[in-house]
């Protein structure tokens, strides 16, 4: 019976065009990588693009605004940055094909780069004051602009997303569906 195994498995190998390993082709342990330098520098990889820096933040979140204001699609503004791993992985949600199919009919998502604010290193801080929001106390903000042309959330709610790496996507995709506009 054993056999009959194996030889299903060589067969089913050289189908796929592979050759069974046997013990004696196994590779042979290497030495040890060679120690790095400790000056060696490796920048840390760019993961997403969400938030683009050379964007004209304004102009977008105007757009956005406007569109809501003509009874279109309800803007959800994201402050937010590349490197903060909330931000991805809100983004990453709020841009996904189920997020557009379930609900792009009744919100435009708008990421805008605020880079490091609380660090003195912010970004588009003018296009969140307009909304009412002085200082940003981390990433992401978000805001759910309304036909009038205002937030429908609270600055509080705004300020609350700072953890949204860590809910659930059903908790988010609940959030957007449950919201009440105005």
């Amino acid at each position: 019976m054993r056999r009959g195994r194996f030889a299903v498995l060589v067969l089913g190998l050289a189908a796929i065009g592979a050759a069974p390993v046997l013990a004696a082709d196994a590779p042979k342990p290497e030495a040890a990588p060679a120690p790095l330098p400790p000056d060696l520098h490796v920048p840390p990889p760019v993961l997403t693009h969400y938030y683009r820096s050379d964007a004209n933040a304004a102009a977008e979140v105007e757009g956005a605004v406007a569109e809501a204001k003509v009874g279109g699609r309800l803007a959800i503004l994201v402050f937010g940055a590349d490197w903060c791993s909330d931000s991805t992985s809100l983004a990453a949600v709020l841009s996904s094909d189920f997020f557009r199919a379930y609900l792009g009919n009744r919100y435009s998502v708008t990421f805008i780069d605020v880079n490091r604010p609380t660090k003195g290193q912010g970004r588009n801080q003018d296009v969140i004051r307009k909304f009412g929001i002085e200082a940003m106390t981390g990433t992401p903000e978000v805001l759910i602009i309304g036909r009038a042309g205002k937030p429908i959330n609270s600055i509080a709610d705004a300020h609350g997303w700072r953890n949204a790496g860590d809910r659930p996507v059903l908790e988010i995709i609940r959030y957007f569906r449950d919201l009440k506009a105005d």
